[in-house]
């Protein structure tokens, strides 16, 4: 794909990410009562994920149960911390060295899970609305970040759907004028 070419394809990711900053703005405040700055965040992981991943449908299942895991994790991870709060400042630590050798095992699991790396994205996600979104409640917040990381997988289909096409309309150009110049 020449640069000329390459334009259309870096407007249409351009015109993506407005979209999903434009959506966030229009839900993501209706959500969660608690006061946050938007939760758009999650679907760019996500987005970079679907390539990561392998850019098709089988790296997109994976990263979504990699989310749905590494929420299931840090729920875990958060009832361990209270559990041994009694440790104070150790507490998290101590959990971190019980769950996460645990996760690490998912390595050998069925290839839909056993990409541990998206487990920490996902958890981390989960984290971070967790902790910077007063009164969100553990099911809710699983709910923003699983909506967030469908938007940028879905996306990155998107983006990837559309780069295939461009390319194949490009190629049959590209084709064509080799077919017309070679009849001159």
């Amino acid at each position: 794909m020449k640069k000329g070419q390459f334009l259309i394809f870096a407007l249409y990711v351009g015109i993506q990410s407005f979209l999903l900053q434009l959506i966030d703005q229009l839900i993501g405040t209706h959500l969660t009562s608690g006061g946050h700055s938007g939760f758009v965040f999650i679907a760019f992981q996500g987005w970079a994920l679907y390539f990561l991943l392998g850019s098709n449908l089988k790296g997109a299942v994976k990263g979504l149960l990699g989310y749905i895991l590494g929420i299931l994790f840090a729920v875990i991870m958060i009832i361990l911390s209270n559990i041994f709060a009694g440790a104070g400042i150790l507490a998290v630590p101590i959990v971190a060295l019980i769950v996460v050798p645990f996760m690490m095992y998912f390595e050998f699991a069925p290839w839909c899970i056993s990409n541990v790396s998206v487990f920490f994205i996902g958890a981390g996600a989960f984290f971070g609305v967790m902790n910077y979104v007063e009164g969100v409640t553990k099911l809710c917040a699983a709910g923003i970040v699983l909506l967030y990381c469908t938007l940028g997988l879905a996306s990155g289909w998107m983006s990837i759907l559309f780069r295939n096409r461009l390319e194949e309309i490009c190629w049959k150009k590209k084709e064509a004028k080799e077919e017309y110049q070679s009849y001159e």
